[in-house]
């Protein structure tokens, strides 16, 4: 992974800079860091979705679950799959559809089996199926983190990107600092047009760079079959 050493108080001074705000105090220190919040969830969205897994955090659940359902971390954006290990094997868990969540109750299902457990994300919980009995195992939910943030009181100032946001190559952070020097400028009401552009070329040149990670090898079809112990017994 990249091991960006630019740090918070790097970026506000090259956002100023950008701006041509070095001496001014119209746009606060707070604010600055705000704007450098908020290009940074930006940039976080750009890679997220280029699907090369930038981003994986993972957390476990033992089962069976209090009302068959858990709750997701704090920092859950995204799911990337589910485990489930027991006995030393592990199986994908495959989600079900919010109106599939009738399909698996007793009649259909036979509680405590592998291969009828299926999940589904609703709001802040990741609920799982059958209703009538999980299997006894570890849950293991593989996702991606919302984006990191600097503290908007300079506590942070220090901390680098490689703290921060790993993901976030040597020239990545450009598209950070022209983003929150638009920002800056908008509010004393600048023109920003040429800014724009900019921003503009910045995205285009991560957005080519930052996909197929693995350049070496060709993409290939996934199996999504092999090694989920399920069973289709209706149509998808």
């Amino acid at each position: 992974m990249p091991a960006n050493t630019i740090t918070c108080a790097d970026l506000m001074t090259a956002v100023r800079r950008r701006a041509d705000m070095e001496n001014s105090t119209f746009v606060t220190d707070a604010e600055v860091r705000s704007y450098i919040n908020v290009a940074m969830a930006e940039l976080h969205d750009i890679l997220v979705q280029k699907f090369q897994d930038y981003y994986i955090e993972e957390t476990t659940f033992t089962s069976p679950l209090t009302n068959n359902k858990g709750t997701l971390p704090d920092n859950f954006y995204k799911s990337l799959g589910v485990d489930f290990e027991s006995g030393g094997v592990t199986y994908r868990v495959r989600p079900y559809k919010f109106m599939e969540r009738n399909m698996y109750g007793p009649i259909v299902t036979t509680a405590g089996l592998v291969n009828n457990l299926t999940y589904h994300i609703q709001g802040n919980e990741i609920h799982f199926r059958p209703a009538n009995g999980l299997p006894t195992g570890t849950i293991r939910l593989f996702y991606i983190p919302e984006a990191d943030q600097f503290a908007t009181d300079g506590s942070t100032d220090s901390e680098q990107l490689k703290t921060n946001n790993r993901a976030i190559a040597f020239g990545y952070e450009e598209y950070i600092v022209i983003d929150a020097a638009i920002k800056c400028l908008l509010k004393e009401e600048s023109d920003v047009s040429v800014h724009m552009a900019q921003r503009e070329s910045a995205r285009r040149r991560i957005e080519e760079a930052a996909g197929k990670r693995d350049a070496g090898e060709t993409y290939a079809i996934a199996d999504v079959t092999t090694g989920t112990a399920i069973t289709d017994r209706f149509v998808r």
